[in-house]
């Protein structure tokens, strides 16, 4: 159909997958551009069901939200219904990515964070696929107030009316989470080269405003971005000398850059060029390719069920050859190493984030409470109410 190929378009143009059921919802097509991605909407038979309820309901296309931060949308064409979604209008933690996973019953092996963009731009998607399908204007107010979102309009607005004020000379400016930070940060630390410039885009959006001059701007977040790289290069396992000779480098092509554009494109080269350092580094260090796989592996799904015959299996290497060489690489047990590892991850949540207690020993894998607070307690000398007493940073506190 000429009009699925406009969609498929639509997809490429906006990056979000559209799909098209019966009014049933038992049966779901994709149109192809997004096929081999998780999506709830292939999951859930209820959550489609609601969508095209919603629809006919209101003779209007439907929004509906998830967890309060994430959108899908339905339109009525004819007999048909064409499904989208998800999308984010704001920047979720590791804990929501990892509990919209949990909740849809999609792998968590492959966990990403859902497409993000402005709630104007959302609305603008809805509008168009509105008018291509059925050949009806909508104004982004109208599906705002029929979709019963106009309140969350309002605070939004009164939201960006803070953020102008904090824009003042006299305010502290707007800001990235730091949790958005580290998501980055994390992704250099672990050589995430297929994940990197993705997870970053996000991040430079909401930069902090280290200047007055857009210039001037621009290139003290390249010197900042560098220094922060450097060190999450070094913390992955690359040697000082060969983090250091490539922050030398950059910081001397910040000097050279003339404009706006250069500047921007720079920025994200580095984060690629570090993250790409680090992938190197641990193909060619010293220890076993295995060990490196191993600790590969855990870095990648310690948020679920970890298995020695697994990661032995992904590797291709006995169960027994394996932890030789781990124990011998590292001087410790793989066990020990991935309780070591969910602890690391569960101190850095308890002191970044809001999550419960409940919500991180979920996210990090513990059988319960107890074990996790009993685990947390013998590396790291206090239990994890104690940790986040402790250390909780001041801009998590209510």
């Amino acid at each position: 159909m000429a009009e699925h190929t406009l969609l498929r378009k639509l997809e490429s143009l906006w990056g979000v997958p559209i799909f098209y059921a019966d009014e049933t919802g038992k049966n779901i097509q994709r149109l192809g551009v997004f096929s081999e991605k998780q999506n709830p909407l292939t999951v859930s038979e209820e959550l489609r069901r609601s969508l095209i309820c919603q629809a006919k309901e209101q003779n209007v296309p439907a929004i509906c939200k998830i967890f309060g931060k994430i959108y899908f949308f339905c339109v009525q064409s004819g007999e048909e219904y064409y499904l989208s979604g998800p999308v984010c209008v704001e920047q979720l933690s590791y804990v929501e990515i990892h509990q919209f996973y949990k909740k849809y019953h999609m792998s968590v092996r492959e966990e990403r964070h859902p497409d993000r963009m402005t709630l104007n731009r959302m609305l603008n998607f809805v509008s168009f696929l509105y008018e291509l399908l059925e050949g009806k204007d909508i104004q982004p107010d109208d599906l705002m107030e029929k979709n019963n979102l106009i309140e969350e309009k309002e605070i939004r607005e009164e939201n960006d009316t803070v953020r102008i004020e904090l824009d003042k000379p006299d305010g502290t400016a707007y800001h990235h989470t730091y949790m958005e930070e580290r998501y980055v940060m994390d992704c250099i630390r672990e050589g995430n080269v297929e994940e990197i410039n993705e997870r970053a885009s996000g991040l430079f959006e909401k930069a902090g405003i280290l200047s007055k001059k857009h210039f001037n701007n621009q290139r003290n977040l390249a010197i900042v971005t560098t220094t922060m790289a450097t060190r999450e290069a070094i913390a992955g396992g690359v040697a000082p000398a060969d983090a250091y000779r490539l922050s030398d480098y950059l910081i001397n092509q910040i000097d050279q850059c003339q404009t706006m554009e250069e500047m921007i494109e720079l920025n994200r080269r580095c984060l690629y060029k570090f993250t790409k350092l680090v992938a190197d580094t641990r193909k060619t260090r010293n220890f076993s390719s295995y060990t490196e796989q191993c600790k590969d592996y855990i870095s990648q799904n310690y948020h679920h069920k970890i298995y020695l015959e697994d990661i032995a299996e992904a590797i291709g290497i006995s169960q027994g050859h394996l932890s030789r060489i781990f124990r011998q690489d590292t001087g410790e047990k793989i066990q020990d190493y991935i309780l070591k590892f969910r602890v690391k991850r569960a101190a850095n949540l308890l002191k970044y984030s809001d999550a419960t207690l409940s919500e991180i020993s979920d996210y990090v894998c513990f059988n319960s409470q107890s074990h996790f607070g009993s685990v947390f307690k013998e590396y790291m000398k206090m239990t994890p109410r104690q940790y986040r007493e402790k250390y909780k940073r001041k801009e998590f506190y209510s």
